[in-house]
């Protein structure tokens, strides 16, 4: 019947059919299931009986290879005990006092709960109490081996930890995601690994990503976090096209390791060591990848800090004895990269985007594709609000750089990264630093994001980027029925000097 269907149609039919698989698992798992319909009713036993479930959508199983239920994400009740999202509709008890919610033979007042199509109704599937990424962490790693829903974390050596300092590097990094996170719940957390005692970072960390609504498509973004006494190297890719989850992935495993070889030479020269990185493993992907990475990319956005001294004070001379932070980001596609301050707490934020996008508009990309011989269909030409895109024969792409895309070189496509310029961030001010997707940018400005996530202590780094995540959900769902894969990385600086090791200072070896 799904032949001749809309495709709004075939997007209900499937959720409606994945939330009775998951109905049915559920009894089998021995839960019990409320029939809000039920004829007998009463009062009493609707003031125990506990509020229905509100279920997340997500695409349809494959009920013949089962290996565990998925359960569904349940946002906490409100002050009424209504799940957030749920739809509600009361009914009067008496039959005689007519109207619409009137229901003969039903004995007492209660509220029966629907589920919205699609996105009928703004749901929040984003709402826990860790405070830093530690938190998250070790709430994930407490869970039972043999728990339905079990650890989204796994403890793994990142590969760039295998060139430096045994045992002296902190990491967090997404874990490889295959063709079977099709079907994980739309807005499921990315699995991660993680190792190191988490706590013993000294810079104060959040972190999310988090699928979308694309039914056929995995989350394809993916982070890292690369932590010493010294040194913090972190970034986000955001892939794109039918394998842009492993080149994504593929990136982010190996695009950091070779960064750190190159700084071990010379820590001064950021630009050349991510220059040559990318170039080095666009080299080896083609070799390796060529078939997943010609028509499918990645962006990548990286930022190194790390301590140096102060600058000039005053009278032109360096700050005897001082140290500051140095910020210095690598990028190409189009995840911005953010840095904000302010004098002090009552002050408002300074916020400066530290990333010029790659789209296939600006002046001096479009001038590089077009001496190529490909086009550039302007912003907004295929519906308001639409990026404008490099295009080839064969299609277009929303960014004129990227890591992968190989079929798009010959008509203008660049590997190279751009670089902004190195950042100061001096102690007698507050600093974050925040590097997301576009899941986050296309719904919500920087200086916005930035000021809501100054809203929270710095100690609340991972409860900050959760709620920013699923402020950024909610608005995809208003103004569409996609949305888009989310990731965020948001970092407080620390000016305290770390006891995690003697390593002198800017040595990243």
């Amino acid at each position: 019947k799904l032949n001749n269907a809309k495709p709004f149609e075939v997007a209900r039919a499937r959720a409606d059919g994945a939330c009775w698989a998951m109905v049915g698992a559920l009894k089998l798992a021995g839960a019990s299931v409320l029939r809000s319909t039920s004829p007998t009713g009463s009062a009493a036993a609707a003031q125990e009986a506990p509020p229905s479930t509100s279920f997340r959508r997500h695409s349809t199983p494959d009920l013949t290879a089962v290996k565990a239920p998925l359960l569904p994400a349940m946002p906490e009740p409100d002050e009424g005990g209504v799940a957030a999202g749920a739809m509600t509709t009361t009914r009067s008890e008496n039959p005689s006092a007519g109207g619409a919610g009137s229901l003969d033979g039903v004995g007492a007042d209660r509220t029966v709960r629907r589920r919205s199509l699609l996105f009928g109704s703004r749901r929040l599937t984003v709402d826990t109490k860790q405070k830093l990424i530690a938190d998250l962490i070790e709430k994930e790693t407490q869970k039972p081996s043999d728990a339905i829903d079990s650890s989204g974390c796994t403890s793994k050596q990142h590969p760039a930890a295998a060139i430096q300092t045994p045992g002296m590097v902190l990491s967090v990094w997404g874990s490889a995601t295959n063709d079977d996170d099709r079907f994980q719940p739309y807005f499921a957390q990315k699995r991660m690994n993680f190792d190191g005692e988490i706590r013993r970072m000294q810079h104060r960390i959040g972190l999310m990503s988090h699928r979308g609504f694309k039914p056929d498509a995995p989350n394809q973004d993916d982070f890292f976090v690369l932590a010493r006494s010294e040194s913090l190297l972190f970034g986000v890719m955001d892939g794109h096209g039918p394998n842009g989850h492993i080149v994504s992935h593929f990136t982010q495993e190996r695009l950091p390791a070779k960064i750190m070889e190159h700084l071990r030479q010379d820590n001064e020269d950021w630009r050349r060591a991510v220059r040559q990185s990318v170039e080095t493993l666009t080299n080896v992907a083609k070799r390796e990848m060529l078939d997943k990475a010609t028509d499918s990319g990645t962006t990548v956005t990286v930022a190194m800090l790390d301590r140096v001294p102060l600058g000039a004070g005053p009278d032109g001379e360096p700050e005897r004895g001082g140290q500051c932070l140095r910020l210095r980001t690598a990028f190409l596609g189009d995840s911005i990269a953010v840095h904000a301050s302010r004098a002090s707490s009552s002050s408002a934020w300074e916020v400066s985007v530290l990333t010029d996008i790659h789209r296939p508009d600006r002046p001096d990309e479009e001038e590089r594709i077009k001496a190529a011989g490909g086009g550039v269909l302007p912003a907004g030409f295929s519906c308001p609000g639409s990026p404008s895109r490099l295009i080839t024969p064969e299609w277009g792409l929303a960014m004129s750089r990227s890591f992968g895309d190989f079929h798009c070189v010959k008509y203008g496509l660049s590997h190279k990264p751009e670089f902004s310029s190195a950042v100061e961030l001096r102690p007698d001010a507050e600093h974050l630093v925040l590097i997301c997707s576009d899941g986050i940018w296309d719904v919500i400005p920087p200086a916005q994001a930035a000021a809501f996530v100054g809203k929270f202590r710095p100690d609340e780094a991972q409860l900050a980027v959760e709620r920013l995540v699923a402020k950024a959900q909610l608005r995809w769902q208003e103004i569409g029925e996609v949305v888009d894969d989310i990731t965020a990385i948001l970092v407080w600086p620390s000016f305290e000097a770390s006891s995690e090791s003697s390593t002198p200072s800017g040595d990243v070896s």
